[in-house]
């Protein structure tokens, strides 16, 4: 680990005011974010050598691994799937005996910020990063600077590509694949025919980048679908709100909603409240209690539960890994749930749903 030539405190003071202002509750998720959430269709796994080695350790047992400081860079803490992927890493981290400080970026899934945040940090370096990525590729220039420094990486929710990079381990799920699953799951609650609107995320995020090619893949498929629309809402409930209330009135006709995180799924199901056209399934990414209580009202047919806070959790277990000399695997990917009628009474024990 390099040499802190910076006292922290000095450190802390510049970033203050990125953290704080933020880390507010006033811009949306992805699942992106429901997470939420850069190029291409699915993303692609980083090379072999990009895996960082662990360090040589010894004897782990003889070892006080306590008292580390962790940073978790994410791309926004607006949303239900942020701030429990957050809360879970940092009660791993204090279980560890470690503190843990998070940076999110002002302006949600803003990678220019995500770099300058990095970039600040490395004032006074921690000892690990959990990172979360807004941009797989443009996030570049803070991660070979990280590099440079010497602390290890733990990437997590959207995987770093850029050539070159090293970290230790990805800890995630595979977007395009959720997409897929629900999207297949949509198509069976349909029947096989029918016109679906799309509620896209954020335009040119990773996730939403994914999410987006993996329902189209599926829809293209099943030649009885028709998608009649699919606009960005951004991952924000109001927007959908709006977005949705817009296409229902241009089309008369439509038999479910493909919302690619809860907010706004939650948002659709609004509009669609409004409009008295009860009938129209809705699908989401993502799962909150809120989300959970919408299921069992009838307001949304189903979520596809990406599992945030078990990302958040293992991503710190990651990095204890790392520090006792385990060997990392590549990547530590986490299965995704449907949620639906047949295991809702499971998700409303966990949120405390009566």
């Amino acid at each position: 680990m390099m040499k802190k030539n910076v006292r922290r405190a000095a450190a802390v003071a510049m970033m203050m005011a990125m953290i704080l202002s933020g880390c507010g509750k006033s811009e949306e998720s992805a699942a992106p974010a429901a997470a939420d959430a850069a190029p291409e269709t699915k993303e692609t796994a980083a090379p072999e050598e990009t895996a960082a080695q662990a360090p040589e350790t010894g004897d782990a047992a003889d070892q006080d691994l306590s008292g580390k400081r962790a940073v978790l860079l994410v791309k926004k803490l607006s949303s239900s799937y942020w701030t429990e992927l957050e809360a879970a890493a940092k009660d791993k981290c204090e279980e560890y005996g470690w503190t843990m400080e998070t940076l999110c970026p002002v302006t949600a899934d803003s990678n220019e910020e995500q770099i300058q945040l990095l970039e600040q940090s490395l004032l006074d370096p921690p000892d690990v990063y959990l990172l979360a990525p807004a941009d797989s590729e443009g996030i570049t220039p803070a991660i070979e600077k990280i590099n440079e420094a010497g602390v290890p990486i733990i990437n997590l929710a959207t995987k770093i590509t850029g050539e070159g990079l090293e970290y230790v381990t990805f800890v995630g799920v595979e977007y395009y694949d959720i997409a897929t699953s629900a999207a297949e799951a949509l198509v069976d609650l349909l029947g096989g025919e029918g016109s679906v609107l799309i509620l896209e995320g954020t335009t040119g995020s990773q996730t939403s980048t994914d999410i987006k090619a993996g329902a189209d893949d599926v829809f293209a498929k099943n030649s009885g679908i028709t998608v009649l629309d699919s606009q960005p809402a951004n991952y924000q409930r109001q927007e959908a709100l709006t977005v949705t209330q817009n296409l229902l009135q241009k089309y008369p006709e439509v038999d479910a909603i493909f919302a690619s995180n809860g907010e706004m799924a939650l948002g659709a199901a609004e509009a669609v409240r409004q409009a008295g056209r009860d009938g129209i399934k809705i699908c989401a990414l993502n799962c909150s209690e809120e989300l959970v209580q919408a299921i069992a009202d009838g307001k949304i047919a189903f979520t596809a539960d990406d599992v945030s806070w078990k990302m958040g959790e293992q991503a710190s277990v990651a990095a204890m890994d790392y520090f006792k000399g385990v060997t990392m695997e590549k990547e530590r990917m986490q299965d995704a749930v449907i949620v639906n009628e047949d295991n809702l009474s499971e998700y409303k024990a966990k949120y405390g749903i009566q």
